[in-house]
């Protein structure tokens, strides 16, 4: 029991202090949360809550990032504050005169505005067209080229391709006399108005323009062609011609821009695709002739050093059977000589010695052989070779031979033409005001299509510096709002045809099942592959299937898994045909025609037989024939040389085993595994 009349804290302490306690956490409570000065913060010159301040850096995030993501606003334009600096300076401090004239500093002197007048020159002409035409396996981007994402950097597959390059040459010391006359000599009328500056040619722009054969013989429209897909300055190098067009900066920042040895390099002499075929290579078409005639002097080497080896190996399997005989001949005679010896014991002498006599040996038969066959020469000694050994002799002097014009007609003059190569190209030290011989530019063209045919013609652009101001003499007055001065076309001879990547020939029929076996031919990874189709009437000729190599061939990763010989072409019938033909003497033919179509309207025939085909049909089957049973060679490795590949030809392209597809095949030497 507790007693009465106890202590009154003693008895209630606990709750006491539970409600202190309750006290405390109220105004903790009420002074640091409820009305806490840390509640309210200033942020941009505003008081803001915690949930506030996190929804307004998020606004200003957003708007942020979509400034980052939008294209720039442009700048606005530079006022000049000359006027207003030199007023200030003029400003008179009492009866003191200090007006001063302060040297403004310019980039040239077409930013000067006056009353000079100059002749426009002339670009001159551009001579020697010249067109190569390639088809090769390139490596191909599979990505868009620009200056971030530039060529040798990109990703790159191998792919088919169909190239022409178009070369001309243009006399550069006759246009800097030109442009040193027209600005800087003794055609400015007065001496004050001579300008260095605007002396100096700057290249503008390369035009490529070609022609399309139509199907009735005519020529189209001259059309301008585009930069290849991989040139990294495309956009910089579009045709702008006037000074309308110009973008912000004006003739005064193109001429800036084009004034660069790396702008200039690319524009006058743009690269060309990587080469990765193991037979073909790019050179200007002035040396891509030479490079040609060199190839087939290599292969005319090539093959007659592989009838030599056939010759001496014959010779060699001839002289190895003429000696087994020799040594059958051998053991027979000195059986036969012991056999005489015995029988000359025995009074056999006669026919001993006639025996003797025939095989050249002394009574007793110890040598067995003439003069003949010890080789004896002429005046019967022993020092001269035998037959044998002069042949071998003659085999090593031929090799020797071999070996010499091998090295003569084959690396020795593929690095001519590669060193001729590098002394044709521009560099970062080359001086245009200094070159004595004509400077040779191109442009090249990776649009064509397979089966057209096209001619081309080339043209030179230089900047006009005095565009767009009011410099002109009267007779040039009309070349106010040109930016570029123009040389005249130069137009290549020759003529490009484009040959078909895909053919189909109609090889036999069975008559009454109207079943037609149609070989097609595809090319594809610089080789041709060929797959017969038993077809009927009203299905398509063709389709994807995989590759089988034939019995014996080596594969390699190259190969392709499958190829697509689809045609697009429908079988709409096969029908017998009997006519004559001939001249005088008339005679009978029969054979059956195939018809087909490509679109479903137009039919169009071809005979099922190869001795009916035209010319043009029969020698490309023969071609196609041909080019099968050479041997596929691997590709090369990205920026090989022919010649370095010759010497080490297992420098070749592999299959990375990474990848899971052919379109993803890298650029990794074979050897590097």
């Amino acid at each position: 029991m507790r007693k009465k009349g106890g202590n009154f804290l003693e008895e209630h302490v606990e709750k006491i202090v539970l409600v202190l306690v309750g006290i405390v956490f109220i105004w903790l409570l009420i002074t640091r949360v409820v009305i806490s000065p840390n509640k309210v913060v200033l942020y941009a010159d505003e008081k803001l809550g915690p949930g506030e301040i996190d929804r307004r850096i998020s606004q200003e995030a957003e708007l942020l990032k979509s400034k980052l993501d939008g294209k720039p606003e442009p700048l606005p334009p530079y006022e000049q504050r000359i006027e207003a600096f030199a007023g200030l300076v003029d400003l008179p401090l009492g009866d003191i005169d200090i007006s001063l004239h302060w040297p403004l500093p310019i980039h040239s002197s077409t930013y000067i505005e006056g009353k000079q007048k100059y002749r426009v020159p002339l670009v001159g002409e551009v001579t020697d067209a010249a067109i190569s035409y390639i088809r090769a396996v390139a490596y191909e981007p599979i990505i868009e080229i620009d200056e971030e994402n530039q060529y040798d950097m990109a990703i790159s597959r191998p792919n088919d391709i169909d190239f022409v390059t178009v070369e001309a040459k243009l006399d550069v010391a006759g246009l800097y006399g030109r442009f040193y006359d027209s600005f800087a000599g003794d055609d400015v009328q007065q001496e004050e108005w001579r300008d260095p500056c605007l002396a100096k040619p700057v290249f503008a722009a390369v035009q490529l323009q070609r022609q399309k054969l139509a199907p009735d013989g005519s020529w189209g429209e001259w059309e301008v062609l585009p930069r290849t897909k991989i040139n990294p300055r495309k956009k910089l190098f579009e045709s702008v011609e006037e000074v309308g067009e110009l973008p912000p900066g004006g003739i005064k920042m193109r001429l800036i821009q084009f004034d660069d040895a790396q702008v200039r390099k690319a524009l006058l002499q743009p690269r060309a695709y990587m080469i990765a075929s193991a037979k073909e290579e790019w050179f200007p078409p002035s040396l891509h002739k030479k490079y040609v005639e060199q190839r087939q002097e290599i292969e005319r080497e090539k093959e007659r050093r592989e009838r030599e080896a056939e010759v001496l190996e014959q010779q060699q399997e001839q002289e190895k059977k003429r000696k087994e005989r020799e040594e059958r001949r051998e053991d027979r005679r000195g059986r036969t000589s012991d056999t005489g010896s015995l029988r000359g014991q025995y009074g056999g002498r006669r026919d001993s010695t006639r025996r003797d006599d025939r095989f050249g040996t002394d009574r007793f038969g110890r040598e067995g052989r003439s003069r003949r066959d010890r080789g004896d020469i002429g005046d019967g000694t022993t020092e001269g070779l035998s037959r044998r050994e002069e042949r071998e002799q003659r085999a090593r002097d031929r090799e020797a031979r071999l070996a010499e014009l091998r090295k003569a007609s084959g690396a020795t003059s593929l690095e001519d033409t590669y060193k001729e190569l590098e002394d044709i190209l521009i560099t970062n030290k080359t001086n245009f005001s200094r070159l004595r011989e004509p400077l040779l530019f191109w442009a090249h063209d990776d649009t064509l299509e397979p089966g057209n045919s096209y001619r081309y013609r080339i043209r030179l652009g230089v900047f006009n510096p005095i565009a767009g101001t009011n410099k002109f003499i009267e007779q040039d007055i009309d070349k106010k709002n040109a930016i570029v001065l123009w040389s005249d076309f130069s137009e290549a001879k020759e003529i490009v045809k484009v040959p078909e990547k895909l053919y189909f020939f109609p090889q036999d029929v069975k008559e009454v099942a109207k079943l037609v076996t149609v070989q097609v031919s595809k090319y594809t990874l610089g080789y041709w592959y060929s797959k017969n189709f038993a077809v009927k009437p009203g299905e398509i000729i063709g389709s994807i299937a995989e590759y089988e190599p034939a019995e014996g061939e080596k594969t390699d990763p190259m190969t392709p898994e499958t190829i697509d010989y689809s045609t697009g072409v429908v079988l709409v019938d096969v029908v017998p045909v009997n006519d004559w033909s001939g001249g005088r003497n008339m005679y009978a033919r029969r054979y059956h025609d195939m018809l087909y179509s490509f679109d479903g309207d137009n039919i169009e025939h071809i005979p099922v037989s190869t001795r009916y085909w035209d010319e043009e049909l029969r020698t490309k089957f023969n071609e196609i024939t041909r080019s099968q049973k050479e041997p596929k060679e691997p590709l090369r490795v990205w920026d090989t040389k022919l010649t370095d590949w010759e010497l080490d030809p297992e420098m070749g392209y592999r299959y990375d085993e990474d990848m899971d597809s052919f379109d993803e095949r890298t650029r990794i030497p074979r050897r590097s595994r």
